[in-house]
């Protein structure tokens, strides 16, 4: 029997230094993230001449409605309402949304209804250094592709925190970078994932993915995600080539699946790509009764590699490997230095989740 990751006991002082280690590198990459740009356009409700030349509207469609190449729209007011952004193209240079000064900004919805921001069949944005909270959802991207999301704060939110769909057209190219996200599904906990990636809807018969557009090149990486009511990060069948790079999860409270979820749904994919890296996992819990697991995988090809996972419950598992890879040419996982510091199993490759698939990876341990 191979031992796929590394397995330490009672390594508290060394549990800490990593955690605090962690979060701390994440926290001040966050912190620091204040572009330096100058502000080309003012968003601003005062009834105050304003002593700078910068053109300034009072909501952010008009500012758009002039939009320039690489404009930087910075939000002047503490409190923003919400933002729909749609069938927008920036063009040869990105747009950038961020507030007048880093975190100054506030949008916030009340009684968990509705999305704080929302980007839909757009092109080439950049949003920085918000407070997003109180929404149904914080932020939901559909159909659109090169969509930066960096330096947020979200939290409380009714369902999931950040979400990137596919519906009528699906996208690609997205960054997810210094976000701090916590206290989702705060109204309903099944759906409160911090990161949803993907759609993972079925048809009527439940043969497969009601929507079959993709969405793809999605790297994740530094965010700290904590107390969420379902994953952390769930990634669909339908979203691939993404990466889960350094960030830090601690304290989910699951439902099912797992705190770092890869397409574990009952249906074919035709693409595949991952790579969960560098992430340290502690607190993993689930509510349903079933075994706690910190990462879970139905798809390929795809590589864990360099985890820590920290976790005493005696049930837990800290990698499972789904037996959904029904997608032969896509069906390996290779496993490489992740370390387990706790009393569960490291590793399951016989996770059935519940299906009726037997369609087992290849694994390979190095």
């Amino acid at each position: 029997m191979y031992n796929p990751i590394n397995r330490y006991k009672n390594k508290v002082i060394l549990v800490i230094l990593v955690l605090h280690m962690a979060t701390f590198t994440n926290t001040a990459n966050a912190e620091v993230t204040n572009t330096t740009q100058d502000c080309t356009k003012i968003i601003s409700t005062s009834k105050h001449k304003p002593s700078h030349s910068t053109p300034t509207f009072t909501k952010l469609s008009l500012a758009l409605e002039r939009y320039i190449e690489g404009d930087v729209v910075c939000l002047a007011d503490s409190y923003q309402p919400v933002i729909l952004i749609e069938d927008f193209n920036s063009g040869s240079k990105p747009l950038i949304i961020r507030p007048l000064q880093y975190l100054g900004t506030t949008i916030k919805s009340r009684y968990y209804q509705g999305t704080g921001l929302t980007i839909k069949n757009s092109n080439g944005i950049i949003i920085e250094g918000l407070i997003i909270t109180g929404g149904l959802s914080a932020i939901l991207i559909q159909d659109s592709s090169n969509i930066s999301i960096t330096s947020n704060r979200v939290f409380n939110t009714g369902n999931q925190a950040i979400s990137i769909k596919p519906r009528h057209y699906g996208g690609s190219h997205y960054l997810i970078k210094d976000n701090i996200v916590f206290n989702t599904g705060m109204l309903n906990p099944q759906y409160g994932e911090g990161l949803y990636i993907g759609d993972g809807s079925y048809t009527k018969d439940r043969s497969r993915l009601r929507i079959q557009h993709t969405v793809r090149d999605v790297t994740i990486m530094n965010n700290i995600i904590h107390h969420t009511g379902n994953e952390a990060i769930d990634v669909k069948a339908n979203a691939y080539d993404v990466k889960i790079l350094n960030n830090t999860i601690n304290d989910i409270n699951l439902k099912f699946n797992a705190a770092i979820t890869i397409a574990t749904e009952s249906s074919f994919a035709e693409f595949g790509g991952y790579i969960i890296e560098g992430n340290v996992l502690t607190n993993i819990h689930n509510r349903s009764g079933y075994r706690p697991i910190a990462i879970a995988v139905g798809h390929g090809d795809t590589v864990i590699k360099d985890n820590i996972i920290v976790d005493e419950a005696k049930k837990f598992v800290a990698i499972c490997l789904f037996t959904t890879f029904l997608n032969p040419k896509l069906n390996k996982v290779t496993l490489e230095h992740n370390i387990l510091i706790g009393r569960g199993s490291p590793f399951s490759a016989n996770c059935t989740g519940g299906t009726k698939d037997k369609a087992k990876a290849v694994v390979t341990v190095k």
